[in-house]
């Protein structure tokens, strides 16, 4: 059996790639926690140890709050989980009838997932996970 290789560099060329780079590290930049969040959610959050968010939280919570569509792309482990769910943690606190459905592509990020949520004792709230192996 023979394995090809093929460079880096002519897997990341043609039009269809709009940016090659290195980003450097940089230091955590953070916000306060929003002042108008549920207080329920607040105290879940405080309750699991985080005292304020990083600013693409606090950036994803106030274009939630007017309404916006938004997409967050950063790396492993900064954050995407707890900006996508602050917002709907605290609707479902406002409003108990509310519902949230969340969609995901493989087994295991949807008990990642849930793992993440049930870390935080939201109120009132109970994660489930529907999938084929659910009887």
């Amino acid at each position: 059996m023979s394995v090809q290789t093929v460079p880096w560099s002519g897997l990341l060329e043609g039009e269809e790639v709009a940016y090659v780079g290195d980003e450097p590290a940089r230091p955590p930049r953070f916000a306060p926690l929003p002042e108008n969040l549920h207080p329920k959610v607040r105290e879940a959050l405080t309750g699991a140890g985080v005292e304020q968010l990083f600013t693409h939280q606090a950036d994803a919570w106030d274009a939630a709050a007017r309404g916006e569509h938004l997409v967050v792309a950063t790396g492993t482990a900064s954050g995407k989980t707890l900006a996508f769910n602050l917002p709907v943690l605290d609707a479902l606190a406002r409003e108990p009838k509310t519902r949230a459905l969340y969609l995901y592509p493989t087994k295991a990020l949807a008990q990642d997932q849930i793992r993440s949520l049930t870390a935080l004792r939201p109120p009132r709230i109970k994660p489930a996970i529907y999938d084929g192996d659910t009887p």
